[in-house]
């Protein structure tokens, strides 16, 4: 099997298990804020005075947050581009949703690096590996 039929293999076993939504997958809230997304990629941007920038890929600003989790809440809530995502009002509501989803996703990246290792024993590509079926999966983890 070569690197690319692996990443392929992969890919679609993770994707047919049912990858977890985000947010819904982890939390549930009440009180939150609505806001509009421009249906396009999102990362997170440079920290100004605090506030954490969100800018599409190709530069532009979507939105400042008020924290790193704040950001990477908008971000990951982000993954299918909808052209709006509701943030829950509490700070600690959305510091534990960032926190079991990044939980969520080391364990595929432990699963992905061990299943790697098994089937290519002298490779030394598994992060490279790892990078590339989160790219087909649409995942990131900052």
């Amino acid at each position: 099997m070569t690197e690319k039929e692996f990443i392929s293999k992969i890919s679609k076993e993770i994707s047919s298990e049912g990858l977890k939504e985000f947010p819904s997958g982890f939390i549930s809230f009440k009180d939150k804020v609505e806001l509009k997304l421009p249906g396009k990629a999102l990362v997170i941007g440079k920290e100004f005075f605090g506030k954490y920038e969100i800018i599409t890929t190709d530069g532009s600003s979507v939105y400042n947050a008020d924290d790193y989790y704040h950001a990477k809440f908008i971000v990951y809530s982000n993954r299918k581009q909808p052209k709006s995502i509701f943030i829950p009002e509490d700070s600690k509501i959305i510091k534990e949703a960032v926190t079991s989803f990044e939980s969520y996703l080391d364990s595929l990246i432990k699963k992905i690096e061990k299943s790697y290792k098994e089937n290519f024993s002298s490779g030394k590509n598994a992060k490279e590996t790892v990078n590339e079926i989160f790219k087909v999966l649409n995942l990131i983890r900052y």
